[in-house]
């Protein structure tokens, strides 16, 4: 499954929920049926300003998103929805409430923009996400947001994940205190959904198993319904002294991580040879927490691995959870056999990134900044593994031992990874005392709504939310609002600010907003009539009269802006303007948000009149962003001013370590024997030096071949994007993450 179609109809319908209405949505299905794709289909597709968050740093890693915690500043501890509650005091916990979880609150001012343009907040591997967090969220949103009445402050929200995976885990001490609010401490029993239930839709077509009677046992387990025939089935598989041959590739499952890391380290043990090790590179901010693998990898030949990522290259020469044995391997060399006769795999390098959002000051769009990185071999040694660090993998062959799950739904999870029971061998007979899941989860999962009913109250939903947002999109109500409260703030004489001298100017502004705002207030009740004649081309009555809309107020409101960014760019060498400058900003940057909704509204109504689903490709941004950054090109703000100031006498001071590398390089050089006399790691030798190749200081073809780069530079405007894990992603293994840094550094230089 690679991408959401019409042949998986429940995908589909949840990806229209997402696009075409703005309903909160809990996607979930059994384990293989697709959620991660789903998650990948919509943020690729979606129009919204979306953010990805996990509940921890690896699940945030994985799911190419950020915690909770960071994007939402939240204190650590539990969270009391209630203002005036008496909380006492205990020193092995912490409580939080709404009027507690601001004091000390610390969001920048981009960080709180980038909370108010957000429109869809995807929460991933949800089983693990508390009630009481989820409430924390809301919190915050509607405070951000100012919009205390609508739930997470107005923002969609999608929950994607398993509820039989890893549970949300509460202390004691704090549920004493928690257990007054909550009925349980899973995401769905939050205050600030019990009026707001998401649309419980679940995927269910499987694509890990096919064997029949492997999905019903599967199934029982899911609804508490396991039968004696299920557990009779099961047990045939037991088989408590079974020693596998190394060559036969089975991993054991377990569910303690002692346990796991005491298998696999007396496994390598026991091979003689000589190990090798492999040192993980990071770069920025990569929280050692968060890694992915072992920061440093020991390894021999004939030890038997794990794949924890899918193919980059889109061969399927190996998945995520594909299990191997090194045949090959030396200090650059890591080849990897397969018991299936498949092809040896001469393993890369794969670079994880811990993403920050940032908002587009320019173009008013959450972006993705890297704000570090990882680099290590994808692989980690797999004789054992727990149940919990299972999940998402895919096995074929495993021995599991869960005798003693202590959590509900483990034996589902340890089970689920197997692609049939061919390949299954317990070491200890199923207990009946571990199948049981949560009632609470049972009773929810009784809340799904059917196809049928998904699909009536989506023609309602979708039709309300279209109206709702066309009719949005043309009202200028807060444009008004805004430039009226400038005026009025106006209130010093000249000799006081500096501000008071342009009043006459920024009244003039008011006055051309005022004039747009009557003309599209009477186009407001132009488009409710439409609405309400309900007629059967109202459509396409829609698209002419916004198509005309469009280039009435377009020509005005980018007049507007320019008049405002030209008195940004007289402005800016004046004294005593640093407030004023800021203001200006403000209200040029709602003219061009503005513009953004009218597009918006007039491919919204293009894809209605064409039956076909609202997404980012429905709207041509590009050419219209590469105009807005061009047009501000001429200005910067203020703080970035002060900052150039403050800084260049300290970088006058300090040692360029960018020069001291390129003098060696010049030397002779190569960049294994700068990095070994400067102690640094090659990869940032190598960023050094492709500074010097985007200034055209160095001959960036001594690094990359002029066909690599083209294929690069290619790709990277494909995907538009500069993060090199997506181009190595789409380029594959032919390419490394040096070609890549060299080849973007060319092309960075060929625009200057």
């Amino acid at each position: 499954m690679t991408e959401i179609s019409e042949e998986n109809s429940i995908a589909s319908i949840a990806s229209k929920f997402i696009n075409n209405t703005n309903k909160n949505v809990f996607l979930t299905g059994k384990a293989g049926t697709g959620k991660t794709t789903f998650l990948k289909h919509i943020i690729k597709h979606t129009y919204k300003n979306a953010v990805i968050v996990a509940p921890t740093g690896i699940a945030a890693i994985n799911a190419g998103g950020v915690t909770i915690h960071s994007l939402f500043q939240l204190p650590f501890g539990a969270f009391v929805p209630v203002r005036d509650a008496q909380i006492e005091f205990n020193e092995n916990i912490k409580i939080n409430t709404p009027n507690t979880i601001f004091k000390g609150f610390q969001i920048n001012t981009s960080k709180r923009k980038l909370l108010q343009e957000l429109e869809l907040l995807i929460i991933d591997e949800v089983s693990m996400l508390r009630a009481d967090l989820l409430d924390a969220i809301d919190t915050v949103l509607k405070s951000i947001r100012k919009k205390n009445h609508l739930p997470f402050g107005g923002v969609q929200v999608l929950f994607i994940g398993d509820l039989l995976q890893l549970p949300p885990v509460v202390k004691e001490d704090e549920w004493r205190y928690l257990k007054s609010y909550y009925k349980s401490a899973f995401f769905f029993d939050a205050r600030a959904l019990q009026q707001n239930k998401p649309l419980y839709i679940e995927l269910d077509k499987i694509y890990r198993q096919s064997d029949n009677s492997f999905i019903s046992i599967l199934n029982n387990l899911r609804c508490n319904q396991v039968t004696k025939q299920d557990i009779e089935t099961l047990n045939s598989h037991y088989k408590p002294n079974f020693k596998a041959d190394i060559k036969e590739n089975y991993i054991h499952l377990t569910t303690h991580n002692n346990k796991a890391d005491s298998l696999n380290r007396e496994s390598l043990l026991s091979i003689s040879g000589r190990s090798y090790f492999y040192k993980a590179e990071t770069t920025g901010d990569f929280n050692e927490y968060s890694y992915p693998v072992e920061h440093n990898l020991e390894l021999k030949k004939g030890a038997q691995i794990m794949f924890i990522k899918n193919d980059p290259t889109g061969a399927q020469r190996f998945f995520n959870g594909k299990i191997g044995i090194i045949s090959n391997i030396n200090d650059n060399l890591i080849e990897v056999s397969f018991a299936d006769d498949s092809n040896p795999v001469s393993i890369e390098k794969y670079e994880w990134q811990n993403i920050k959002y940032a908002i587009n000051e320019a173009t008013n769009e959450i972006e993705e900044k890297i704000n570090g990185t990882f680099t290590q071999y994808p692989i980690k040694l797999a004789w054992a593994i727990t149940v919990h660090k299972s999940q998402g993998l895919t096995f074929t062959k495993a021995i599991i031992d869960i005798g003693q799950a202590f959590a509900p739904g483990q034996v589902y999870v340890a089970l689920s990874r197997l692609t049939s029971l061919d390949g299954l061998i317990l070491s200890s007979p199923i207990n009946t005392n571990s199948l049981n899941v949560d009632n609470g989860i049972t009773e929810y999962s009784k809340t799904k709504e059917s196809n049928e009913e998904l699909s009536e109250l989506f023609e309602s939903e979708s039709l309300l939310f279209f109206q709702n947002y066309v009719v949005q999109c043309f009202n200028m109500a807060t444009l008004s609002h805004v430039i009226t409260a400038h005026i009025e703030s106006y209130q010093k004489d000249e000799q006081k600010s500096a501000k008071q001298k342009h009043f006459e100017w920024a009244f003039e502004i008011k006055k051309e907003v005022d004039a747009t705002k009557l003309v599209a207030d009477k186009f407001l009740n132009q488009l409710q009539q439409i609405f309400n004649s309900k007629q059967d081309d109202y459509k396409e009555q829609l698209k002419i009269r916004i198509e005309a809309a469009k280039n009435h107020f377009t020509p005005i409101l980018k007049q507007l802006s320019k008049t405002i960014i030209k008195k940004i760019e007289n402005l800016q060498s004046e004294k005593k303007v640093k407030a004023y400058l800021i203001e200006l900003s403000e209200l040029d940057a709602l003219l061009f948000k503005q513009l953004q909704l009218i597009n918006k509204a007039e491919a919204m109504v293009k894809t209605a009149t064409e039956n076909s689903e609202f997404s980012k490709e429905k709207i041509n941004t590009f050419e219209e962003n590469k105009e807005r950054i061009k047009e501000l090109s001429t200005i910067k703000p203020a703080k970035e001013k002060k900052r150039e100031r403050k800084t260049e006498k300290e970088k006058s001071e300090k040692i360029n370590t960018k020069e001291v590398t390129f003098n060696l390089y010049k030397q002779g050089k190569s960049i294994e024997e700068i990095a070994s006399e400067r102690k640094m790691v090659a990869i940032t030798i190598e960023g050094h030096l492709a500074h010097y190749a985007s200034l055209g200081m160095i001959d960036v073809k001594l690094f990359v071949n002029e066909e690599k780069m083209k294929n690069i530079i290619t790709v990277a405007k494909k995907l538009d994007t500069t993060l090199f894990g997506a181009i190595k992603q789409s380029l594959g293994d032919d390419y490394t993450y040096s070609e890549i840094r060299f080849a973007m550094a060319y092309d960075l230089n060929s625009k200057k």
